[in-house]
């Protein structure tokens, strides 16, 4: 079956991005926060709730992200169209521990948006 709509739940990808910046930005303030007198009372702790937030928001998105390409990669394996190696499921795998180690996204963010491409070019829209 080469209509799968399990690609579109790879598509949100770019939203770890977003979180791990979030999540970094989060953190730094709230050192900035906890080393300042000035700083107002409960400050350290709204930007440590924040950073733990984006982390969690990042982690449960790679993880939806990692098991839409597993399903896609079975949905698609044996079309006539195009069916794709069990390799690209470590790209989401590499995205899921970008979700807290961000230069893991210098990797799978590019190769999930190559896979897509290349979905696109074989498979087309659903």
């Amino acid at each position: 079956m080469s209509s799968s709509p399990w690609w579109y739940g790879i598509v949100p990808f770019p939203v770890v991005i977003l979180t791990a910046l979030a999540a970094d930005f989060a953190s730094q303030a709230f050192f900035a926060a906890a080393r300042s007198p000035d700083s107002p009372l409960g400050m350290d702790v709204a930007w440590f709730v924040l950073q733990t937030l984006a982390v969690w928001i990042g982690v449960l998105v790679a993880v939806v992200v990692l098991v839409c390409l597993l399903a896609d990669l079975r949905m698609l394996s044996g079309a006539e169209t195009w069916s794709p190696s069990r390799f690209w499921g470590l790209a989401g795998v590499v995205h899921l521990g970008g979700a807290v180690f961000t230069e893991l996204l210098f990797v799978s963010v590019p190769a999930l948006t190559y896979y897509l491409y290349r979905r696109h070019l074989h498979v087309g829209r659903p």
